[in-house]
């Protein structure tokens, strides 16, 4: 009777133990400890575009008190560079300590990338090109970001955004062929910079010290001013090509122009 009683009470310790092991790894809380605890603030928004650092500087200047600001930013929030280096530079003009706190909490997410479209339209009925290559080179910092397209494959294929555009005029009969292509586009350094197309005989061009001199007469420029933060990120690029009369395969680059939306 004494052995069994012991095995009893040896199985009750073995269980107790096990379940203060048990208790031991999990984490229990006591929701009553929360009572009056501090809930994250909720900032009411307003409808107007954000403050850019240039506002920032004119209501700092203008005579705005830095609560006032403050609470401009919370309502309509901050698109701008919040970096480090960025924020000194506003310390330096005058803007108040609290502002910056302000710009740091509620400034947009920084852009890391574009959104860009590439629409090519085609007036003639062409499916093929001599001057095949299509490229459009974007500068990123110390490194150029290389975008082609092969015309001949474009021409041929039939493609997801691929319309007919219906401009036929009975007295002189056309079709133009647009073609569309999006992605997104990384980008990691900000500010101004020039973008280049152009059509090239060569499938080979890596940077822009590769373009041949035959091929430079031909290229088009566009200036972009990517921002350190924005709403919108999305840039259109239209090129337009236009059959040679008298070559069927000769294509001439004819008009193009970037669009871009940042607000």
């Amino acid at each position: 009777m004494k052995n069994i009683l012991r095995c009893a009470f040896a199985a009750l310790t073995a269980l107790a133990l096990s379940g203060a092991d048990a208790r031991a790894e999990s984490s229990v809380v006591n929701l009553v400890e929360w009572d009056g605890g501090k809930l994250p603030p909720v900032y009411e928004r307003s409808d107007q575009l954000p403050l850019s650092a240039e506002d920032i500087l004119r209501l700092s200047q203008g005579g705005f008190a830095p609560q006032q600001i403050v609470r401009m930013i919370q309502e309509r929030r901050f698109a701008g560079d919040a970096s480090a280096d960025a924020l000194i530079g506003l310390k330096r003009s005058g803007v108040a300590p609290e502002v910056l706190q302000a710009l740091s909490l509620h400034a947009l997410p920084p852009n890391r990338a574009l959104n860009l479209t590439v629409e090519l339209s085609f007036e003639g009925a062409s499916r093929e090109a001599r001057r095949r290559y299509l490229y459009v080179i974007l500068p990123d910092g110390p490194r150029e970001r290389i975008f082609t397209a092969d015309l001949s494959l474009v021409l041929a294929g039939r493609w997801r955004q691929d319309i007919l555009a219906d401009q036929t005029d009975p007295l002189l009969p056309r079709q133009i062929r647009r073609v569309t292509f999006s992605g997104e586009v990384p980008l990691k350094t900000y500010g101004p910079r020039q973008v280049t197309v152009l059509t090239s005989t060569r499938p080979d061009l890596y940077t822009s010290a590769d373009i041949p001199e035959a091929d430079r007469p031909g290229i088009q420029t566009y200036a972009l001013d990517y921002p350190a933060s924005s709403l919108r990120r999305d840039c259109l690029l239209q090129i337009r090509y236009k059959q040679d009369v008298a070559v069927p395969y000769k294509w001439h680059m004819v008009r193009s122009q970037l669009l871009c939306e940042w607000d």
